[in-house]
């Protein structure tokens, strides 16, 4: 019934304008997610929840835009739409993730700790797939060539920060305003927290943090060389600390369970 309802909520929701859209569509994730669980004690069933929400939104939205084709589709792709499908998946991840690091004695149980391990990576594989599919949509099938002079900005909170954050501080959330903002910063945030977990043993743990900045600096390059968009240095450094933020998510999560648990579970992320 969960799942179902994620198509529902995205279309009620759109009479509410943003961030009102997205604090309801995140309340409601949370409370679908944290009532399953309540019932199974499974974060499984959670995870199957979460995952079964992302694939139903993709195939409702490509059952509602495929009238024109396929190149239609991918040029139309909605940008907030993506936001909101992610938003509410990371609000059910959320909540399963605060379960299993606040965990203790019943609830601590090895048949439960389990569900989480493979809940976690059955989620985790639909997401990433579709997280870079969207990586590609935004940076690639969005952008088209026009015959524009090519624009670059290297003076920092000059660009896309000085445009949006004015309007965010004043509470002028029109026009995609707020998904755009966070979007731009928060977008690399799940690379650099599963580029985290997936790096934790490997060797040259420096290069893991030369990844954002080739990558964002590849992509306004692109931008800028190929006439697709405005080279902005706000972008560039709103991708990276994103990218941070998700290896400075790892980090407190495997801190928080260690101290929990004082020093028997180091982290609750094993695949």
């Amino acid at each position: 019934m969960g799942v179902l309802l994620h198509p529902f909520l995205m279309k009620t929701s759109e009479r509410f304008l943003s961030p009102m859209q997205e604090i309801f569509l995140f309340l409601m994730a949370i409370g679908l997610t944290l009532l399953m669980f309540l019932i199974t004690k499974s974060h499984l069933v959670c995870s199957l929840l979460q995952t079964g929400g992302l694939i139903l939104n993709v195939a409702v939205f490509i059952y509602e835009n495929l009238e024109d084709g396929w190149g239609a589709l991918i040029k139309n792709m909605d940008y907030e739409w993506w936001f909101r499908i992610i938003l509410m998946w990371c609000a059910g991840v959320s909540v399963t993730i605060l379960i299993r690091l606040f965990a203790h004695k019943k609830w601590n149980a090895a048949h439960i700790r389990k569900t989480f391990s493979s809940g976690f990576l059955c989620s985790s594989i639909v997401f990433f797939i579709l997280y870079i599919l969207l990586l590609l949509d935004l940076f690639i099938f969005q952008r088209s060539t026009a015959a524009e002079r090519m624009s670059m900005n290297l003076i920092p909170f000059k660009g896309a920060f000085s445009i949006y954050w004015p309007r965010i501080r004043s509470g002028h959330f029109q026009s995609g305003v707020f998904v755009q903002f966070f979007g731009n910063l928060l977008i690399f945030t799940p690379l650099g927290f599963y580029l985290d977990l997936w790096w934790r043993k490997k060797p040259h743990k420096w290069i893991l943090y030369l990844i954002p900045v080739l990558l964002a600096s590849a992509i306004e390059l692109c931008q800028y060389f190929f006439r697709i968009g405005q080279c902005d240095i706000d972008d560039m450094w709103m991708n990276v600390v994103g990218f941070f933020l998700g290896i400075l998510l790892v980090k407190i999560l495997d801190m928080i369970r260690t101290k929990i648990t004082q020093g028997k579970e180091k982290t609750i992320f094993r695949f």
